[in-house]
């Protein structure tokens, strides 16, 4: 019969919290209040004293006092995301939102923070940011830490907005879910993990090298020669074709350009989660360095492909790609560059590399907990 009425009352208890949207944790100091509320109490009922009844009175409405003043705060206090910067995953990062009172009363310790999650990982918070004191009519833009763990759509659960005032006995929240937010702000990508691949950008360089832009400009090899012009260095004319025509012409060279530049990602049949994200961060990290060394640059896997570009919209083109990719999806797309290259990341096992131009290790990340 008493566990009967225990789960009754755990059950009215959770029902209660979970339709007012609040969640209610005591603190250190909360739970000591409470032993102590009940001490005072038992000696009280028991010995009679009106001293105690007093004590205990003070205690019981130091509880009260501290719900409404706690709720009045939650009440003033609204929290709205704001669209977020870039993401990178295992690098620390701040969510931005709004902060605002909209009543005429100031709220104090207020902790804004978030439940994001994604379809394969559980639901993780992140920190908090913490304002002391919000005055009436106040408005200010507040930024979250967090420290994503995985790559892809990250979709956001919960916003959250907490205050311990304005005793600290009680940890109370106030629950947003996220399908009551606006929809562009659900959700957000978080890029792939960015390893150290300057070293392997450098080597790839060397080899690529660089190929003829089929235009005059600066280089090496003979494009045409052309009248000259006032301005022209004389070190450029071609005096042996000036004394057969008898008109000053010069030389002009071919310019040349960084090449362009496929990479691929392949994946073994015993390859590992932990394998397949390494080869997604180093290609990521790859495309990147490329990018910046004035490389026309894309992407490639299984059910992925981005055809290769310089326009400063490539790098988040390529990356979100990888950021929502799954691996082995569908076939492969095939790509021709005319005068490219194919630099493939293979990881885990012997793999299909026929139109690799050069195969690359991934790099691997860091191993951290989630």
């Amino acid at each position: 019969m008493i566990q009967d009425l225990k789960r009754l009352l755990t059950f009215v208890v959770e029902r209660f919290w979970r339709i007012s949207g609040r969640s209610l944790r005591p603190t250190t100091a909360g739970r000591l209040i409470l032993v102590l509320a009940i001490a005072v109490g038992f000696a009280a009922m028991n010995t009679g004293n009106n001293l105690l009844f007093f004590g205990w009175g003070l205690v019981l409405s130091s509880i009260i006092i501290s719900g409404i003043l706690s709720e009045s705060t939650l009440r003033a206090a609204t929290a709205i995301p704001l669209p977020p910067d870039e993401a990178r995953a295992g690098s620390p990062c701040t969510l931005p939102a709004s902060l605002e009172n909209h009543s005429s009363v100031p709220a104090f310790g207020v902790a804004v923070s978030f439940m994001l999650g994604t379809t394969t990982a559980q639901t993780a918070r992140t920190g908090s940011t913490f304002e002391l004191r919000l005055a009436p009519g106040a408005r200010r833009t507040c930024r979250v830490p967090w420290t994503p763990t995985h790559r892809g759509l990250h979709h956001l659960h919960s916003l959250r907005v907490a205050t311990a005032a304005p005793f600290g006995f009680f940890s109370k929240e106030r629950i947003v879910a996220g399908n009551d937010l606006p929809p562009g702000l659900r959700s957000m990508l978080v890029l792939p993990e960015r390893v150290d691949t300057r070293a392997l950008g450098r080597a790839l360089w060397a080899r690529l090298g660089e190929t003829p832009a089929g235009q005059a400009g600066p280089g090496e090899e003979l494009f045409s020669l052309r009248p000259f012009r006032d301005g022209d260095d004389t070190r450029r004319v071609a005096w042996k074709r000036a004394a057969k025509s008898g008109r000053l012409v010069v030389r002009e060279f071919e310019a040349t350009r960084a090449r362009e530049i496929l990479v691929g990602v392949r994946l073994g049949d015993d390859a590992t989660d932990d394998d397949a994200e390494d080869a997604i961060a180093t290609a990521a990290s790859l495309v990147e360095d490329l990018l910046q060394d004035g490389h026309a640059v894309g992407i490639q896997g299984r059910g992925l492909l981005v055809s290769p570009g310089r326009s400063q919209r490539q790098r988040l083109a390529c990356l979100s790609a990888l950021a929502s990719w799954v691996p082995g999806s569908t076939l492969d797309d095939d790509h021709v560059i005319n005068g490219g290259a194919a630099i493939i990341v293979v990881a885990a096992g012997t793999v299909d590399t026929h139109d690799a131009d050069i195969l690359v290790p991934p790099i691997a990340r860091p191993r951290r907990r989630a």
